[in-house]
C-alpha cells in the first residue's frame, strides 16, 4: 500500500524576499507510472487490488477503474465516492487550519474539537463498511444486496450542522458573506482573502457538473496541461460549478487559500443533500475488452484512469492522472498558490495553509530560501 506519510513526492522550493513569497518552483508529481504494476493482472479481479495499493482516495480510484472497464451498476460506488470526499473534507480544517486559528480545544490531534470530528468520521466510515464491508470496503462490486436508506445519513448531517457550520444545511448553502459563518467555521472570519492562484480550473464529472474532452489533455510526465494551459483542480474548482457564495467571492477577490478551504465545507453540504435510498442487488463485476476511460472528481480533484484489456482479460496498458499531477505541475497551480503569501520563518502558518489548501495526494516537502540560504524545511500533507 502506498502510504502518503512515507512518500515525499512533491518538492516545493519557495523563495522569500521582504517577508513574502516572490517565487516558487515545484518538482511536479514524482510518483508517476506506479500503475504499471497492474500490467498483466487479471482485470476481473483488479478492483480488489487497487484500493490496497492506492489507499489515498481509494474509493475514487475504484470508481474510475470500474467506470473505465465495466458496465456494472456503479450507484453504490458513487455513494462511496461521496462519503469518501465528505469524510476527508470534514477533517481537513481541523487538521490544518483550526489548530492555528483556535484555542487549546482545537489542537491536533489532542483537542476536544478534533475528537468530536473524529467520532463523526468513524460514523461515516461505519456507513461505508455497511455498503462495502470491512476495509477496503469494495464488496458492493460482488454479488451482494445493497440497501441503504437516505435516513441513515441524517445523524452525519446533524453532527456536521452542530459542530462545523452551526446551522442547517439549507441556511448554510444560502449564505452570501464570510461574516455570516457560524459554528467552528467562524474561525475563518478573520483570515484574509489573499489572492493566490492561476484562476483557471478543470472539473471533469461526477459528482459535479463537469466538461471534459480527452483530446485537450496533454501529459508530459511531471506536468499536465489541459487545452494548452495549466489548470487548478480540487474543491475550489468543484464549488465554482454550483455555489453562488464561492462564485461571488471568487469574482470579487480571486482564488485564495481561504476560499479553497471554505469550498471544502460547501462541497460537504452540497454532497450531503445528494444522497438518496439505495436498494438493488449488485451483480458480479464484469469487464469489457478493449480500451476505456474512467473519470471522477475525487477529494483532491480530477482523477483519470485509462485502461486497456486484452482478449485474455489481462491489463495490457494502464495510465492514471491524479489531481496532484495537475496542481503540482511546474509552473502550475501549487506554485501560484503560494506566490505573494507572507511568511514568518518562526511560524510560517500562512505558507502551511496555502500549501495545504491544494492538499496534494501525498506529502509535499517545502524548502524556504532567503538570499540563497535555506531558512526553513517543512513537510506538509498526508493526513486527510
Amino acid at each position: 500500500m502506498l502510504n502518503p506519510l512515507d512518500l515525499e513526492v512533491i518538492d516545493l522550493e519557495v523563495y522569500v524576499e521582504g517577508g513574502k513569497v516572490i517565487n516558487a518552483k515545484s518538482s511536479g508529481n514524482k510518483l508517476r507510472n506506479y500503475e504499471k504494476m497492474f500490467l498483466n493482472k487479471d482485470a476481473r479481479s483488479l478492483y480488489n487490488i487497487i484500493p490496497r495499493v492506492l489507499a489515498t482516495c481509494a474509493q475514487s480510484h475504484v470508481y474510475a477503474y470500474a467506470n473505465a472497464v465495466s458496465s456494472t451498476n456503479l450507484e453504490a460506488s458513487k455513494y462511496m465516492v461521496m462519503l469518501e470526499i465528505i469524510e476527508s473534507h470534514l477533517r481537513h480544517p481541523y487538521v490544518y487550519w483550526f489548530p492555528y486559528l483556535g484555542g487549546v480545544e482545537y489542537q491536533f490531534p489532542s483537542g476536544q474539537k478534533f475528537a468530536r470530528i473524529s467520532k463523526l468520521s468513524r460514523e461515516i466510515k461505519g456507513l461505508m463498511e455497511k455498503i462495502g464491508g470491512k476495509w477496503p470496503s469494495i464488496d458492493y462490486l460482488s454479488n451482494k444486496k445493497i440497501s441503504i436508506r437516505k435516513d441513515e445519513i441524517l445523524s452525519i448531517i446533524s453532527g456536521f450542522e452542530k459542530e462545523v457550520i452551526g446551522m442547517d444545511l439549507d441556511s448554510f448553502l444560502n449564505l452570501t458573506e464570510i461574516s455570516e459563518l457560524k459554528g467552528d467555521l467562524k474561525l475563518l472570519k478573520d483570515v484574509p482573502l489573499r489572492r493566490a492562484g492561476i484562476d483557471n480550473y478543470l472539473v471533469i464529472g461526477f459528482p459535479f457538473l463537469g466538461n471534459f474532452n480527452l483530446e485537450y489533455l496533454s501529459d508530459f510526465g511531471t506536468y499536465v496541461l489541459y487545452n494548452g494551459t495549466y489548470v487548478e483542480v480540487g474543491p475550489l474548482a468543484q464549488a465554482l460549478t454550483f455555489d453562488k457564495m464561492v462564485k461571488n467571492l471568487h469574482n470579487k477577490y480571486g482564488p485564495s487559500p481561504l476560499l479553497r478551504e471554505l469550498s471544502r465545507i460547501r462541497v460537504i453540504a452540497y454532497l450531503l443533500k445528494m444522497f438518496s435510498d439505495l436498494d438493488y442487488y449488485s451483480d458480479e463485476f464484469k469487464v469489457n475488452k478493449g480500451t476505456g476511460i474512467g473519470i471522477v472528481e475525487s477529494i483532491r480533484g480530477s482523477l483519470i484512469h485509462k485502461v486497456s484489456i486484452d482478449e485474455d482479460y489481462k491489463v495490457s496498458n494502464y495510465s492514471i492522472i491524479q489531481p496532484t499531477t495537475f496542481n503540482a505541475s511546474p509552473g502550475g497551480a501549487l506554485e501560484k498558490a503560494v506566490e505573494g503569501i507572507p511568511i514568518d520563518p518562526k511560524n510560517p502558518w500562512e505558507l502551511s495553509l496555502a500549501v495545504s489548501s491544494l492538499d496534494s495526494c501525498f506529502v509535499t516537502e517545502v524548502k524556504v530560501y532567503e538570499k540563497d540560504k535555506m531558512i526553513l524545511k517543512k513537510r506538509i500533507g498526508g493526513f486527510c
